[in-house]
This record gives structure tokens, sequence and C-alpha cells, in this order.
């Protein structure tokens, strides 16, 4: 084993040598996951470490093919067909970035369709964080002595760029550090794009549009100054120019909305909670804990306060804190007995909750349920009322290990049924309704049917709020993307 043999080689164990530009695209592709499983935390709604862990391997696989690919495609200087082989003989040299870029968002693309994730999500989260790895890779073409520029004086060298000198030493002159300024400029990039475009983002997509604007045109001034391009010239440009001048364009074409126009949009899945949002349960809810009360305690202790209080939670939940002495399972089957003798003669639908329901199916969104009450008595409640026609998926307290403000029966019906995962909207009237739709990164829309329950709702940071359950309507015609941070 030799470390550091020669200038370009950092290891050689026996034939096998690793070089140094190896180790530094390594080292950025390994950086550039670490900001991008970061960046791809704030979506929730995505499994990270299931989905991105997954993901890598392959996309740096497609990024390496895709390289090598496209060197072999617009390199002038060899004839691949007259000896194919040649090909996969990446060891001898040949691999261009635009090829890479192109093999690896293929990839990536497919990868996603496959499990249901929004790409543009994805590339916003992810593509930006290139510029680092890229960064990183130009000081490999540093100790290979590429990416070099027009000849200059010795004295070019004196003063800040002193430390670059005997490495720009090239064919016995000096050469621009061309490698030096896309370092630069792609590090400030992705610093600009990550940590400043980021905090300003009006719609999604815009942080991948804007890598391509700002790649390319970086791309674009460097490869003018470049003498040792290896790929073919087009029409007066070289390759990488004119895929760069591609690149601005589609960025630009992005970043004002035109794809969103030409590409029509997936309606968001639309999941409401049920009580006092769909069904008005209010009055039998409140008679069902006033006589547990009347057996367990004093019927006076039910306060105004407390009758707000229960509309909302689950019921252990509430049996834990009122009735922390006796039997939730025995409180439990004590309740459903009570509620259920209640509910033909009390239960109701919401004001123009039927309507809307109407609508919203007519229009062919879909809409699911996701409530603290069990699978059958949600069942049964919309049974009673004629909702179960709307409702194409329940998903109960009994259907998950943790009931609201755990994200766990947003992702469990979503993924179940295979809909929109990138945009959804979470109705309810709850701060378990608002903060749970937030944890799964929903967009949420608070129903204040009860002014009772306004603040402490509203404290949680609805992105609606709304009085009459039809102003969703109103809501879902917006042009916003229906995720938590709205991005």
């Amino acid at each position: 084993m030799e470390f550091f043999p020669s200038r370009t080689t950092f290891l050689r164990v026996g034939p096998l040598t690793i070089q140094w530009y190896a180790i530094l695209i390594l080292t950025g592709a390994i950086v550039a996951y670490f900001f991008s499983k970061k960046n791809l935390k704030q979506y929730r709604n995505i499994d990270v470490n299931g989905f991105f862990d997954d993901m890598f391997i392959y996309v740096l696989w497609g990024g390496v093919i895709g390289a090598r690919l496209w060197y072999c495609l617009f390199d002038s200087n060899f004839n691949y067909l007259e000896d194919p082989l040649q090909i996969i003989k990446i060891w001898d040299g040949g691999v261009a970035f635009h090829g890479c870029f192109a093999g690896g968002l293929l990839v990536a693309l497919l990868f996603c369709k496959k499990r249901n994730v929004s790409f543009v999500k994805f590339a916003d989260a992810v593509v930006p964080t290139v510029l680092f790895a890229q960064a990183m890779g130009r000081w490999g073409n540093f100790i290979n002595q590429e990416c070099y520029g027009q000849t200059v004086n010795e004295s070019y060298y004196d003063g800040i760029l002193s430390f670059l000198k005997s490495g720009m030493y090239i064919h016995g002159e000096y050469r621009e550090p061309m490698f030096f300024y896309e370092s630069c400029l792609c590090l400030l990039g992705f610093i600009l794009i990550n940590f400043v475009l980021r905090k300003f983002q009006n719609k999604r997509g815009d942080l991948a549009w804007a890598y391509l604007m700002w790649y390319g045109v970086v791309r674009f001034f460097i490869e003018a100054r470049r003498t040792d391009s290896l790929l073919m010239n087009i029409s007066g440009l070289k390759t990488a120019q004119v895929t760069s001048v591609i690149y601005v364009i589609i960025g630009i074409l992005g970043f004002v909305g035109v794809f969103d126009k030409l590409f029509k949009k997936k309606k968001p899945t639309l999941l409401f909670d049920l009580d006092g949002t769909l069904i008005d349960t209010e009055e039998p809810i409140q008679m069902s804990y006033r006589e547990l009360y009347r057996r367990y305690d004093d019927e006076k202790n039910f306060t105004d306060e407390i009758a707000t209080e229960v509309l909302g939670p689950g019921l252990m939940e509430m049996f834990a804190k009122l009735f922390p002495n006796e039997d939730p399972n025995k409180l439990f089957k004590e309740y459903k007995e009570i509620n259920n003798s209640l509910l033909p003669d009390y239960l109701r639908p919401m004001p123009n909750a039927m309507e809307t329901l109407e609508i919203l199916k007519q229009d062919g969104y879909h809409i699911g349920a996701v409530t603290t009450r069990t699978h059958d008595s949600a069942e049964q409640c919309l049974k009673l009322i004629g909702m179960d026609k709307y409702m194409e998926d329940i998903c109960g307290i009994d259907d998950v290990k943790k009931s609201k403000p755990d994200p766990e029966g947003y992702g469990k019906i979503i993924d179940k049924n295979k809909w929109n995962k990138s945009d959804i909207v979470v109705i309810g009237d709850s701060i378990a309704d608002i903060n749970g739709g937030k944890n799964y990164g929903c967009f949420t829309v608070a129903y204040i049917f009860n002014k009772n329950k306004t603040a402490k709702v509203v404290e949680c940071g609805p992105d609606r709020q709304i009085s009459d359950i039809k102003e969703l309507l109103d809501i879902l015609k917006e042009d916003i993307n229906f995720t938590y941070n709205g991005k």
C-alpha cells in the first residue's frame, strides 16, 4: 500500500489505484447528500431515511453512466462505433458533468415516480446541493491540471492566487485557473440558492430552476475561456456552452411559471376530520360525557370549559385526564353504548357540508377522513346521514398506533390509496387536526364553527381559517402548492 505515489494518485494497492479526482468528487457527493437529506426533512411527508438512502446509490450510478455516455457521444477524437468496448473503459479517462447531471436526474425522476414522491419537490431539495459537489470536483481538475484557460504571465499569480502558481504551470506555460473560478462561483451559487433564495421561494421548483440558470451562465463563460475543452463544437460553440444555454432557457421558463401553465397540476388530496368538521356530533358527544360524569363524578363538575375541551381529542386521552382513577376500557365501552344510542336522534351534517362534498366529488378530488373515532363508528356516522358516498376511505383511531396530532393516520391513508402526497389539504376544527396536518407537511384549513375553540386553534398557525365549510371551495381555486410551507 502506497499513499500519494504521484501528483494525481491518492492511494495505490498493487494494481489498484485511487485517484485524487475520485476522492474529491466522492467527498463532494457525500456532503451534498447530507445537505439534501436536511432539505428533504422539511417536507415531512417524505420518509427521508427510507426514500433518499435507497435512491442515492442508484442516482450515483446513473450519474456515472450518464457522464461516460455523454462524453463518448460528443467526443470527436474517437469513433466508439468501431470499438464499442472503449465506452466502458472509464478508467482511461473521459467523463462529462452535463451527462452526469442528466443521468442522475433521469434515475431520480423514475425513482420518485415509483415511490409516489413529487419530483419537483425532490429537485428543489437536492439539485442546488449539486453545486457544492461541483465546487469540490473542480479541485480534482486542478490536481489533474485540467480546466485551464489562456496563457498568462507569471505575474498573474502574484498575490492572492500565488498558492495556485505551481499547479497552473502546464506544458511549459502559466495558464488561467478556470477550474478555480468555476469552483468559487459554484460555491457562491450553492450559498445563494440554498440559504438565501430558499427563504424567499415563491413556488415549488424555483430552487431547481435557479440552479439551471446559475450554473448555465457560469459554465458558458468558463467554457468560453477554456483551452482544454475535450468535446466537439456545435455551430461555433462548444458542446458544454450549447448545453449551458439550454440550461438557462429551461431555468428561465420554469422560474417564470411557463411549465406550470403547460402541465396540468394534480388536484390536492383532501383529508377531513369528521366530528365538528363534516358531521355535527357536538351535542351527542357532550351528552355522553355528561352521563359519564353523572355515573362516576358529579354532573355539576361537567363545566362549559370541559364541554368545549372534549370536542376533538381521542376518548382515551380525555378519559385519562377526566377520570384518572377509572378503568379506561370500561369507560370506553359505556361511552360507546351511550353515544350510539344518541346518534340516530342527534347526528346531523355540518352546515353546507353535503353540498360542498357533492361539488368536490364532481370535480374529481380524492376525499378521505382521518378521525379519532373508531373505524366502525366513523362508518356508522357517515351512513346515518348519507355522507358515506362521498368518502373514499377512512382512517380511524383503531387503524393506527398513534392518534392525531401524530401524522401516522395521514401517511397511512395516503400510502394505502396511492393518492397525491405532494399536495394535501387537511381540514379540521381542533388543535390535534391542525398540528397533525402540519406534522405530515400538509396545507391546513381550520374550520371554526365553535367560537369557544377559535383562539386555541388559531394559535396552531393553520394556513387558512374558515367559518363555513363551503369557503374551502374558494381556497382550492388558489394557484398555490398545498403543502405545510407553501413550497
